[in-house]
């Protein structure tokens, strides 16, 4: 086993660049910065003209719509336009509805590009409906496609019988040298960006895939046999989360290999007893007992004896594997746990006639539940098994049963030790027994509480145990009544 793991071990070192975390997260990041790259490079040379145009527009609207709100409220505009005006290229006007500028009425009035004839002015403000504040944007090519002016123009409202009009000439220059220029520049950008993105995406990748080597490290030494062993956190969530569960099935497998142990130890002991019995039983019959058929029958029936509890033994581990594997599938009937309390009573009876045990049924129920007999009659076998196994100096044994309006309750109830708070919860598990004394001895392989345990999950059943230490235990069920 081990040189194999050793030698696949060489195999994944061999394939670590090609196939290992850290190659895979390097490779992503660097696939993330030449996306990033090309999104660039698109917005320099395919939507950076498109951009700056509806940008141009936008601040067009913007100014044309203070303006007007302004002169609308009644606030004085002149120095707003002169400010404007000198801040820009723009022009900015206002004019009456046969495009005649009243301000300003300077200079500076003399409308801009006077290429401009009454019809293309009248046709922008015949664009514009008769409503203050409503406006239009007037788009004009200019020598090639690569000059454009758009006219902003706005309705201020009547003054002395004329319609007065905002207009904003404003032109879109070329950006063809400031784009020439980006693209010279992106080369450069390139081998900067992209060597500075993969040197920092090395090391990032490597920090990120440190803690999943470290726990497949450990995870190898764990598989090599070494139980000791602890995974360490990094401060990752998902990799401590990881190192979390891998610790918890450590100890798991610490608890099953300790459980491993005790179940060989237990098995053995329990069939090398009946065995030895059985062997020397028989070399009775065949040495000394001859023709006194009384003893060979005395023999005989503690040899059957013996045969029966290997085979009880045998069957919970067949029966524990069975339910585990969901093998055994659920045949529910309508049954009464009293009756079936009345028999396991009547198969321990011998213990009453020799040994003095007292068995009691109590309660105001008769148990009518729905479940599969077999199965909820092993449960019920096992509870007073396991309670004529620690059972008081009184050696009596309560079988309870209630009911109320939704549920009926079964307990076996026993004087005896009890079971300290640590043990309540490892009794139910697999292979766990108890090695203090036990009043009767009974086969010990550790499987009766843990198969109780798969039946009633099996069922949806609530169960459980109620116990102080020199008080005795209560152990329980609780199924759905038949309505």
């Amino acid at each position: 086993m081990i040189p194999k793991i050793q030698k696949k071990d060489k195999k994944i070192k061999s394939e670590m660049v090609k196939g290992s975390i850290l190659n895979r997260i390097w490779k992503y990041f660097a696939f993330y910065i030449v996306i990033i790259l090309l999104i660039i490079w698109l917005f320099q040379n395919v939507f950076l003209t498109a951009f700056y145009k509806n940008m141009k527009i936008a601040d067009l609207e913007e100014r044309g719509r203070q303006i007007t709100n302004d002169y609308i409220e009644g606030k004085s505009i002149e120095e707003t336009i002169r400010k404007m005006s000198s801040d820009s290229t723009d022009r900015i006007q206002i004019v009456d509805g046969m495009g005649n500028i009243i301000f300003p009425n300077d200079w500076m009035g003399i409308f801009y590009f006077t290429s401009y004839n009454r019809d293309l002015i009248n046709a922008v403000l015949a664009s514009v409906p008769k409503v203050e504040g409503s406006h239009y944007v007037y788009p004009i090519k200019v020598l090639d496609d690569r000059y454009q002016t758009f006219i902003y123009a706005s309705y201020l409202g009547q003054v002395e019988d004329r319609d007065l009009y905002l207009m904003i000439v404003s032109l879109v220059e070329p950006i063809d040298s400031t784009v020439q220029i980006m693209r010279r520049q992106f080369p450069y950008i390139i081998g900067i960006v992209l060597a500075i993105g993969m040197i920092v995406s090395y090391f990032i990748s490597k920090k990120l895939s440190a803690p999943v080597l470290d726990l497949n490290k450990t995870t190898k030494d764990l598989a090599l046999g070494k139980s000791d062993i602890k995974f360490k956190k990094s401060g990752v969530y998902e990799t401590d989360q990881l190192a979390d569960t891998l610790n918890f099935l450590t100890q798991e497998l610490s608890k099953m290999e300790e459980m491993r142990v005790s179940i060989v130890a237990n098995v053995s002991h329990d069939l090398k007893t009946p065995l030895t019995v059985i062997k020397s039983y028989s070399e009775m019959i065949k040495d000394i007992t001859g023709d006194n058929e009384e003893l060979r029958n005395q023999n005989l029936d503690t040899i059957i004896s013996e045969t029966d509890r290997l085979t009880e033994m045998v069957n919970s581990i067949l029966n524990v594997s069975k339910l585990e594997m969901q093998m055994h599938e659920l045949n529910p009937e309508e049954l009464s746990l009293k009756e079936m309390t009345e028999d396991i009573i009547s198969r321990l009876d011998i213990l009453r006639q020799k040994q003095g045990y007292n068995f009691i049924i109590e309660g105001n129920s008769d148990g009518w539940i729905k479940a599969d007999r077999s199965m909820i009659y092993q449960v019920l076998y096992n509870f007073a098994s396991n309670a004529v196994s620690f059972v008081g100096p009184d050696k009596q044994i309560i079988f309870k049963i209630e009911e109320d309006q939704e549920s009926v309750s079964y307990s076996v109830i026993d004087h005896g030790r009890g079971i300290s708070k640590k043990d309540q919860e490892k009794i139910w598990e697999r292979y766990y027994t108890d090695h203090h004394n036990h009043i009767r001895n009974v086969v010990g392989t550790g499987l009766g509480l843990h198969i109780v345990r798969v039946i009633l999950k099996k069922h949806g059943f609530k169960y459980g145990v109620e116990s102080q230490e020199g008080q005795g235990s209560r152990f329980y069920f609780i199924a759905p009544k038949i309505s």
